[in-house]
């Protein structure tokens, strides 16, 4: 029986080994200690709303943020144990439930609580900033400061109780989207070079577009862009109601945009946003470079859509079992000190890591957890080069949740998005460079060379495609243009052409691939990947010269104790500078220089 990873068949959750399984008995040993946590919400809610109504001194105010705090942790604890059950089988019923209900009460709770800002912000703003220097609000001078830059898009108790209890009912139509896609959703078989059938999954999708047999990686594009393609009325509808939720969402709150509003709680100016855009398309000609070495090294005539993950030189395309992984990740990140290295063995060791693919788990790979919590993996790891990286990025996720968790309190412990993924590239880019500086073999070497290039494609280019895209559903929305199937395709599609370049024959199936895009209902999410990964690159650097080490660890622990791009420049890198994005196109260049020199491809 073939039991390489394209002929794998996927098994039910029950068939994994549980040693290849997170252990979650750190968050409940068992469901009916969730339960029972679940049942005392009412008694640890109780304490804060009695607060409402005498929010008159610092002390009363620290009562309250003391008290709102312990609910603030039961409810991750709640919330973090039941997503990550559902995510273990999306398709599982009492899964399903569990979630189901925790996100009510998240809802329920958050309706009640709605009070709290308006009522602080009945006090004047001399008081309140004379209240954040008490010593009982020492830790929450952060929690005022945003509570008073907040105060113009804050709106009366009744109004803020409804957008509260409203919470679960916008957020459905994300929901349903991923049902839609990682329970509901199947595709057919395709057939293997050899003839066999291949099962296609979005698991297994980018394994069979690594083929070197071009007619499965068209039969894998086809079939699987084309299984979107079959909802796509469906799934705009989804990604619609999400875009109108969150321009709804701006204007009551009196942002000028979605975007805007999005971008606000970060102190991240539009111009940051609209700058990378406009650095990329003024670096467009490099990536189409790369694209005629990719086409060049492939002996193809063209390239198309479905070309583009297939290893330049196949013999390196080798099988990377995850002991092997773990390793490289173990010494790639030693420039980072021996803390971080002995918090990599306990991840390893103390099972935070949820490895393969099976039936009905959800896609992708993330990092979760809460204070309480080690800070979990899922990934659905397959032995490829990439599942490697993927390793190493959500790895560094998870280590900078730890160092964040471990140096701050609570309010100040959860870390933006923005500077998520600085930690997670940094990994990434420190296993590359590893690897790099091994005696490898040419052949090798100009793999890794390879994916250097790619991750500029994945990271930068395409991710910049997808906020470009993002930005403009918003203007469509706000300018009353309906976002039906026929037009996203339309439009998806000639994005796509501008990106590429006439060098890349856009295949028709590439229309629908907006519709399999789960970042598009995170609200503005993608563009920090490209911001994170111009940034790590500078940071790497740095490292790997021995320099620089606990600028960027205080990064990792600074959570949310100051605004990201201020934490960013107090680490050396700042972001507000377009000139950082320019630097790492020039780094860009200079791979691909690497790329065609270790290829011995003939210059142009």
């Amino acid at each position: 029986m073939n039991t390489s990873p394209e002929h794998a068949t996927v098994p039910s959750r029950h068939e994994v080994p549980s040693e290849l399984t997170w252990d979650l008995t750190p968050l409940y040993a068992t469901p009916e200690a969730w339960e029972a946590d679940f049942d005392r919400l009412d008694e640890i809610t109780t304490p804060v709303l009695e607060m409402q109504g005498r929010l008159d001194s610092a002390a009363a105010v620290a009562r309250l943020l003391d008290a709102e705090t312990v609910l603030d942790r039961l409810l991750e604890k709640l919330y973090t144990y039941a997503h990550l059950r559902h995510d273990e089988d999306t398709a599982d019923d009492t899964s399903q439930v569990r979630e189901a209900r925790i996100r009510a009460r998240y809802a329920d709770i958050a309706a009640q609580c709605a009070w709290i800002t308006p009522e602080l912000l009945t006090h004047p703003e001399e008081e309140l900033r004379a209240w954040m220097d008490a010593p009982e609000l020492k830790d929450c001078r952060r929690t005022l400061l945003k509570v008073l830059r907040n105060k113009p898009h804050v709106l009366s108790t009744a109004e803020e109780t409804l957008l509260a209890r409203s919470a679960e009912v916008l957020a459905a139509s994300q929901q349903t989207f991923g049902l839609l896609t990682n329970a509901d959703m199947s595709f057919s078989d395709i057939a293997g070079a050899d003839g066999e059938p291949l099962q296609l999954t979005e698991g297994t999708y980018r394994i069979h577009l690594e083929n070197p047999d071009r007619g499965v990686r068209k039969a894998a594009f086809e079939t699987l862009l084309g299984g979107y393609g079959q909802l796509q009325n469906t799934i705009a509808s989804t990604l619609s109601a999400t875009v109108k939720s969150n321009v709804f969402m701006a204007q009551v709150r009196h942002f000028p945009s979605a975007l805007e509003a999005a971008l606000f709680d970060d102190q991240v100016p539009t111009t940051v946003y609209d700058g990378l855009i406009s650095a990329t398309h003024e670096a467009l000609p490099l990536f189409h470079r790369y694209l005629d070495v990719r086409k060049r090294a492939l002996e193809l005539p063209s390239l198309d859509m479905y070309d583009l993950y297939v290893p330049l030189v196949p013999s390196c395309a080798a099988s990377v079992p995850r002991e092997e992984a773990r390793d490289w990740v173990m010494a790639a990140c030693q420039p980072l000190g021996d803390e971080y290295g002995a918090a990599l063995q306990t991840a390893f060791q103390s099972r935070w890591i949820d490895w393969p693919e099976n039936k009905g788990k959800r896609s992708g790979a993330y990092s979760s957890g809460c204070y309480d919590s080690p800070p979990y993996l899922l990934l659905n790891h397959h032995d490829r080069l990439d599942d490697a990286f993927t390793l190493a990025h959500e790895l560094g996720h998870s280590l900078h949740t730890w160092m964040a968790n471990r140096a701050q309190p609570h309010r100040l412990a959860h870390y933006p998005i923005f500077l998520a993924e600085i930690a997670s590239t940094v990994n990434e880019l420190l296993l590359i460079h590893h690897l790099l500086e091994r005696q490898t073999g040419k052949g090798f070497h100009a793999h890794l060379l390879n994916h250097l290039c790619d991750s500029f494609k994945g990271t930068v280019f395409r991710q910049v495609m997808f906020a470009e895209f993002e930005r403009n559903l918003y203007r469509w929305e706000e300018t009353h243009t309906p976002l039906t199937a026929e037009f996203l395709c339309k439009q998806y599609y000639k994005l796509n052409q501008t990106y590429y370049g006439s060098g890349v024959s856009s295949h028709p199936s590439i229309a629908f691939e907006w519709a399999r895009i789960p970042h598009f209902y995170y609200n503005f999410y993608v563009y920090k990947y490209a911001t994170s990964f111009c940034a790590a690159l500078i940071f790497a650097r740095r490292l790997r010269a021995g320099e620089g080490r606990e600028a960027y660890l205080e990064l990792l622990r600074a959570g949310s104790s100051r605004d990201p791009l201020d934490t960013v420049a107090a680490a050396g890198v700042d972001l507000r500078d377009p000139n950082v994005f320019r630097e790492a196109f020039a780094e860009f260049a200079t791979v691909i220089d690497e790329l065609e020199s270790a290829l011995a491809l003939p210059q142009k």
